[in-house]
């Protein structure tokens, strides 16, 4: 009697454990598959003009084929944060969970002011040894022409990359520092003579007009801190970028996913991280990083372009 209790109890504990086992499986498979479904923001390569690709539902799109086409996005309602929690808004939509917007170094004040950057004095804001990677390496200050003149930064490896997302039609490279508080200082510098914010909206409006960026760069080189005209790059190498579009808007809309679940339309062309469809609407692709959606496309009918 002992026995067949024991192999009974043994058969359910087994059971147990593999009906675990399932559901541990298919939780990370559903995991897996958000992971896959979610918005990511396209890469870029500068060709005559440049190439637009889409990493979703574990497929690589070329978006600049889908140009001309019916795309439709819908938004399944779900978020997904860099550390993996699902949620139905991130908070303060700052593309973070609660506790990944107070702790994680991704999220902290120097990503978005780097003259707040302190890894290169050996002093912790979130993660030192993560912000020692990120920081202490080179960085380039530069001078961009999107919607008008305006200086940026970027990281030493992102250079042409950071240009594209940005939409900048011109660009030239003033200085090559070697870590991130620098450009912050440098960039701190000159904004007080250009911009370093891109009008969105007047960069989707058009081509902009042509800037001489080697005449600009030589008349903010004075305005750079003494200490640091040492890093200022000698080429004036200036790079023409041009965009896949057909058609640019008149009167802008801009789609929000948290207002239209789904977002479907004819895609006009692509600038920046912005994809340009029909009825004037813009859809920032780079803003809705992490939005688990459904992507698909389809042929337009013939004489229906606009």
């Amino acid at each position: 009697m002992l026995l067949i209790r024991f192999f009974i109890i043994k058969e359910s504990i087994e059971f147990l454990i593999e009906k675990r086992i399932n559901v541990v499986n298919l939780r990370a498979e559903k995991y897996k598959n958000m992971l896959r479904d979610k918005i990511k923001k396209m890469d870029t390569e500068l060709r005559e003009v440049v190439n637009y690709t889409l990493d979703i539902h574990g497929k690589i799109h070329n978006m600049n084929s889908y140009i001309g086409k019916q795309i439709k996005i819908i938004w399944s309602g779900l978020v997904v944060c860099c550390c993996g929690k699902t949620m139905k808004s991130f908070y303060r939509n700052s593309g973070y969970c609660y506790k990944c917007y107070w702790e994680s170094p991704l999220a902290s004040k120097s990503i978005f002011k780097p003259e707040l950057c302190t890894a290169h004095l050996g002093i912790e804001e979130r993660d030192l040894e993560w912000e020692k990677e990120f920081q202490i390496t080179s960085h380039y200050v530069y001078l961009a022409n999107s919607s008008g003149i305006k200086v940026g930064i970027t990281r030493g490896s992102q250079g042409l990359t950071r240009w594209m997302d940005q939409g900048a039609s011109q660009a030239i490279l003033l200085a090559d520092v070697p870590n991130r508080r620098f450009s912050g200082d440098i960039e701190v510098a000159l904004k007080r003579f250009v911009s370093d914010i891109t009008n969105w909206r007047k960069m989707l409006s058009g081509i902009p007009q042509s800037i001489d960026l080697v005449k600009m760069k030589e008349e903010l080189l004075i305005h750079v801190p003494e200490e640091l005209k040492q890093y200022i790059l000698d080429d004036n190498t200036v790079t023409e970028i041009s965009y896949p579009v057909i058609k640019y808007p008149n009167k802008i809309k801009s789609i929000k996913l948290e207002r239209t679940s789904i977002l479907e339309g004819t895609l006009l062309g692509i600038k920046g991280q912005y994809l340009l469809l029909n009825e004037d609407r813009v859809f920032n692709i780079r803003s809705h990083e992490g939005f688990i959606v459904e992507f698909s496309f389809q042929e337009v009918a013939q004489g229906t372009l606009f």
